[in-house]
């Protein structure tokens, strides 16, 4: 396997994991806490048609730019830039979290500001 598709692998399969939980973890919060979008499109489809591609892509490039970055600074051959690439991810899907899973302009019927009561205090939304 060549380098290049060894890169290619790990981020299509990391960052495909990580967006799939991280629109998980966006399901279960508005579930938990009652939010509803409204009009034509729903929670379903809005996750679906638009949180899916946009979590998806932006873990796929932020994997594949920051692996690359790493390895021409040195970092080391495989295992920085994994720990280095996974950081960010986390890093990003909090964010995205944040901003996606805690929807602070929709009325928050169970849960204050749509924060899900199993989300720990330490990690800011």
């Amino acid at each position: 396997m060549g380098k290049g598709n060894r890169l290619s692998f790990f981020s299509l399969v990391i960052g495909g994991a990580a967006g799939f939980g991280l629109l998980w973890i966006t399901r279960r919060a508005w579930d938990d806490c009652g939010v509803k979008l409204t009009g034509p499109v729903g929670n379903g489809p809005t996750l679906l048609f638009v949180g899916l591609p946009v979590s998806l892509v932006v873990n796929i490039i932020l994997f594949s730019v920051v692996w690359r970055v790493m390895k021409k600074g040195g970092g080391g051959k495989f295992l920085m830039p994994l720990i280095g690439a996974l950081v960010a991810i986390a890093i990003a899907d909090l964010a995205l979290f944040s901003w996606a899973g805690t929807p602070a302009g929709l009325a928050a019927p169970i849960c204050p500001a749509n924060v899900p009561p199993w989300w720990p205090e330490w990690i800011p939304t």
